[in-house]
């Protein structure tokens, strides 16, 4: 009935609030930041992977991981 489609149109709205929000929030890390946690975070690719794919130096992606996790953080105000 009407009830299944309204909720399913507010389902879609909250579904499109969110992925909006998201890709904000990779848009403000800028492109480095936003491509490793990408990479890590979504697609799940490892570390090694990541960085060899983005030309890194070995490790270098920890510590780059770990600022766009911090810059995700402070975007969604998450406490540390």
């Amino acid at each position: 009935g009407r009830h299944a489609t309204a909720g399913g149109m507010e389902a879609s709205a909250k579904i499109l609030s969110a992925r909006d929000h998201f890709n904000a929030a990779i848009d403000d890390l800028g492109e480095d930041l936003s491509d490793i946690a990408w990479r890590v975070i979504c697609a799940n690719e490892g570390l090694p992977a990541a960085e060899k794919a983005m030309g890194w130096p070995g490790r270098s992606g920890k510590l780059v991981l770990k600022i766009a996790l911090d810059r995700l953080a402070d975007y969604y105000r998450m406490p540390a």
